[in-house]
C-alpha cells in the first residue's frame, strides 16, 4: 500500500507508482504551494531515473520551471532549495526502505520538508484530484550540476567545524553509502578533509548490497575495512543520505545514537565561536555573553538518553518532540536552538540548514575528534564531562506488526514507571531507563524502542511488552 506521512509519499514502486499517480501529486503541489520553480534530485534506486522523468514531465506541462540535481542526497536537495529560492523541491526517496520501493519528499522554499499540516492539505488535494489551469506556457527543464560542492562549501564553513585543523590531521576514513545517493559526495567532502578516503558500496548504482538502514547490525563489512585498512573511523549512510553511523577505529559498529551525542558535544565544545561583538548587559550592568541562539539541543521522543545526560552535566536544556524531522525542526524554530536532530544518525545544525544531514555529521565528528585530541573508542569509553561521566546504556530497537487492537492508553498498566509521555504512542520512562512503542509513519508496523543500563534490563522491558500486546 501507499504510506502517506509528513515524511512524504512511499510505496512500491512497480506496484503503485505510475505517470498518473506522480502528475496527481505534483499538481497538488504546485497548487497548495504556490509553486513557480522547483529544484529534484533522486537517490539511486532503479526507479528512480523514470519517477524523475515523470516529475520533470508534469512540472514542464504545468508551465514550472524545474532544475535537476540528478543523483543527490536529501540534505543536498534542502540546501539547493534554500540556497536558490525556488519555490520547492523534490526528493524522489524511500530513505531507508528496500530498494523496490521509492517516494517522494516534499521541501518547501526553506529547504525544510512540509508540515504535518501542510502535508494533510496536499494530501487532501490529491483525493479531491485538484486540476491546474493550462498555463501560457511550457516550464523549462534544465540541469543543476553544482549541487554537491555547493552543498560541502556550505557545510565547511560552519564555525563549528575547522576543516584547516581536520585537514593537518589527515584522518584515515571508510565510508559505506550503500551504493546510494551519498556514493560520490561524502568521499569528495572528506577528501576536501585531507582525509585518506578508503570507499565501501559506494557506486550509486542502487544496488543495497547491505540492509540499507545504517545500524550497526548491519555494518559488518564497514567493521571490517576499518581493520583491514587501519582506518581511524568508519561511516555508514543510507540511502538518500541523511542519516550516519559510526565504526569506531577499533572496528566496532558503535551504533547510530553516537552520532547526534557527538555531533551536540562538538557544538557546545567550540560555542565560543558563536560569539557576537556587540555587547549585551543584563539589569544589574553585568555584561553577559551574547549568542545568536539559546543553549540546548532538540530530540526525538525515541533517541537516546545519552544526549538529556550531556545536556544536564554541561547545564544546558533538553527538548523532546514527536518522531519525525519536522517534528524537531519546527521546535528548534520555535526556541531558536540551532543544533538537534534524531537518535537515528540524524544531525540537524541551523548554520548550515535546518535538514539531518550525514555531511554535517561527518564534519563535527572529525572535529570533535581534533578538538579532545581523543580516538572515537576513547571518546566512548571515557564519556567524562566537567569531572561527570555520561553512562553507557544499552538500546535496542525492534518492531511488531500493526494490530489495530493494541490499546495504547493501557500499556501503562504492565509498568510501574516514573513518568509516562502520551505525545507520539506511549513512552514510559524510570530514571535510568525507558520504553517507547508508537506507529511507524513510513512502514505499516509498529515500533519499539528501549534503554537501559543492562542487556538484562533492557530485554526484560522489551519481552515484557511484546508478551502483553500479543
Amino acid at each position: 500500500m501507499l504510506i502517506r506521512s509528513a515524511s512524504g509519499l512511499r510505496g512500491i514502486a512497480e506496484d503503485h507508482f505510475t505517470p498518473e499517480l506522480i502528475d496527481n501529486y505534483i499538481s497538488a503541489f504546485i497548487s497548495t504551494q504556490n509553486i513557480k520553480s522547483c529544484v529534484i534530485g533522486r537517490d539511486s534506486r532503479p526507479s528512480g531515473k523514470q519517477i524523475s522523468q515523470w516529475v520533470i514531465d508534469s512540472f514542464h506541462k504545468n508551465g514550472i520551471n524545474v532544475e535537476n540535481c540528478g543523483l543527490a542526497t536529501t540534505p543536498t536537495m534542502q540546501v539547493m532549495t534554500e540556497k536558490e529560492n525556488f519555490d520547492g523541491g523534490i526528493v524522489i526517496t524511500a530513505s531507508h526502505n528496500p530498494s523496490e520501493y521509492n517516494g517522494l519528499k516534499f521541501l518547501q522554499t526553506d529547504g525544510t520538508f512540509l508540515s504535518p499540516e501542510q502535508c494533510e492539505k496536499l494530501f487532501k488535494a490529491v483525493d479531491q484530484n485538484v486540476s491546474i489551469d493550462p498555463p501560457d506556457s511550457l516550464g523549462i527543464v534544465s540541469d543543476y550540476p553544482t549541487a554537491n560542492e555547493e552543498h560541502i562549501d556550505k557545510v565547511l564553513a560552519a564555525k563549528c567545524i575547522d576543516a584547516d585543523k581536520i585537514r593537518k590531521k589527515k584522518f584515515k576514513v571508510v565510508i559505506d553509502a550503500v551504493n546510494g545517493a551519498g556514493s560520490f559526495i561524502l568521499p569528495m567532502l572528506c577528501e576536501k578533509l585531507g582525509c585518506e578516503v578508503v570507499t565501501i558500496n559506494c557506486n550509486g548504482d542502487g544496488n543495497f548490497t547491505r540492509v540499507p538502514e545504517p545500524l550497526a547490525e548491519n555494518l559488518d563489512a564497514l567493521e571490517q575495512k576499518v581493520l583491514e585498512v587501519g582506518a581511524d573511523i568508519g561511516f555508514a549512510t543510507d540511502p538518500d543520505g541523511d542519516r550516519l553511523s559510526i565504526v569506531s577505529n577499533k572496528g566496532r559498529a558503535i551504533g547510530e545514537e553516537y552520532t547526534l551525542l557527538f555531533a551536540v558535544m562538538n557544538f557546545y565544545s567550540n560555542l565560543g565561536k558563536y560569539l557576537l561583538n556587540d555587547v549585551k548587559v543584563n539589569k544589574q550592568g553585568k555584561q553577559l555573553l551574547n549568542f545568536p541562539f539559546e543553549h540546548g539541543a532538540v530530540t526525538n521522543l525515541s533517541s537516546s538518553k545519552m544526549i538529556d545526560d550531556f545536556l544536564l552535566i554541561s547545564g544546558l536544556e533538553s527538548y523532546r518532540t514527536k518522531i519525525g524531522e519536522a517534528h524537531v525542526v519546527k521546535e528548534m524554530k520555535k526556541r531558536n536552538i540551532w543544533i538537534g536532530g534524531e537518535g537515528n544518525g540524524g544531525v540537524i545544525l541551523k548554520e548550515v540548514h535546518l535538514g539531518r544531514d550525514s555531511l554535517v555529521a561527518i564534519s563535527m565528528i572529525l572535529n570533535l575528534l581534533i578538538t579532545k585530541s581523543k580516538r572515537v573508542d576513547e571518546i566512548i569509553s571515557e564519556p567524562i564531562i566537567n569531572s561527570h561521566i555520561i553512562p553507557n546504556y544499552i538500546f535496542v530497537k525492534d518492531k511488531i506488526k500493526i494490530d489495530e487492537n493494541i490499546d495504547f492508553d493501557s500499556l501503562e498498566c504492565i509498568f510501574d514507571c516514573d513518568e509516562i509521555n502520551r505525545v507520539d504512542g506511549v513512552k514510559l520512562s524510570w530514571s535510568d531507563k525507558w520504553i517507547h512503542i508508537r506507529k511507524s509513519n513510513t512502514e505499516p508496523i509498529i515500533r519499539i524502542f528501549a534503554e537501559a543500563p543492562t542487556k538484562n534490563e533492557v530485554d526484560e522491558l522489551v519481552n515484557k511488552l511484546k508478551t502483553y500486546v500479543k
